[in-house]
C-alpha cells in the first residue's frame, strides 16, 4: 500500500540531501549553487514544517550573502534565522547564529554590534560548556574591544582566548591569539599602528 505517511520521509531526505550539496557548494567557494542550492531546501524545509530545516537554511543563506559581500542580507537571513531559532528554543542555533550576527557586525564597521553580539554567544557557549566556541568568541571580542580602543579589556580577551583554545589542546589558533596579543602589546609601546600589519579583520 502506498502510505501518505511515507512521503514526508522522502521529502525530507530529498530536502536534507539539497542541503548538504549547497555546503559542499559553499565550501568550494561555488556561491552561487550554494545559494540556489540553499533557497531550495529553505522552500522544502518550510512545506515539510520543519523549523530546524528552515533555522539551518537561513543561516547558511546569510553565511552564502556574508561570502558575497552582501552584509544586509548576511544579516537579514541571520536575523531570521535566530528569531527561529529563539521562538523553538534551539540553544545550538542562537549560538552559532548569534555569533555570525556578530562576525558580520564586525565586517560592517560596526563594532559595538559586534560586541553585544559576541557576548550574547559567549553567553550561550558559557551555559553550555562550549569550549571551542567561548576560545573563538574571545578571540573576537579581543579583536573588536581593540578596535574600539578599550586596550585593556582587549588583552583580558585575548589571555582568555589563548587559556581556553591551550586548555582544548588548540596550538595553532592560540598561536594566532598570541600574535594579536603581542601586537597590541607593541601597538601599546608604540602609540601607533603606522609601519604595522593590523590583524583586525581576522574572524574566528
Amino acid at each position: 500500500m502506498n502510505s501518505t505517511n511515507e512521503s514526508p520521509a522522502i521529502d525530507a531526505a530529498q530536502a536534507e540531501a539539497v542541503h548538504q550539496n549547497a555546503l559542499e557548494a559553499l565550501e568550494r567557494k561555488e556561491l552561487e549553487p550554494a545559494r540556489e542550492g540553499f533557497m531550495q531546501a529553505l522552500e522544502a524545509f518550510t512545506a515539510l514544517g520543519d523549523d530546524v530545516g528552515v533555522a539551518m537554511a537561513c543561516h547558511n543563506l546569510g553565511l552564502t550573502n556574508q561570502e558575497t559581500g552582501d552584509l544586509t542580507m548576511a544579516r537579514q537571513w541571520l536575523e531570521q534565522s535566530l528569531a527561529i531559532s529563539e521562538r523553538e528554543g534551539l540553544d545550538g542555533g542562537m549560538t552559532v547564529t548569534s555569533h555570525q550576527l556578530g562576525v558580520v557586525a564586525q565586517m560592517a564597521e560596526q563594532y559595538e554590534v559586534a560586541r553585544d553580539w559576541f557576548l550574547r554567544a559567549l553567553a550561550l557557549e558559557e551555559k553550555s560548556s562550549n569550549k571551542i566556541g567561548e576560545a573563538k568568541t574571545c578571540h573576537q571580542l579581543g579583536i573588536v574591544c581593540h578596535v574600539l580602543g578599550d586596550l585593556e579589556a582587549a588583552k583580558d580577551w585575548y589571555d582568555r582566548a589563548i587559556a581556553g583554545f591551550e586548555e582544548i589542546g588548540d596550538e595553532q589558533n592560540a598561536g594566532t591569539t598570541k600574535k594579536l596579543l603581542d601586537f597590541l602589546t607593541d601597538y601599546e609601546r608604540q602609540g601607533s599602528h603606522e609601519g604595522h600589519e593590523g590583524p583586525c579583520n581576522r574572524q574566528q
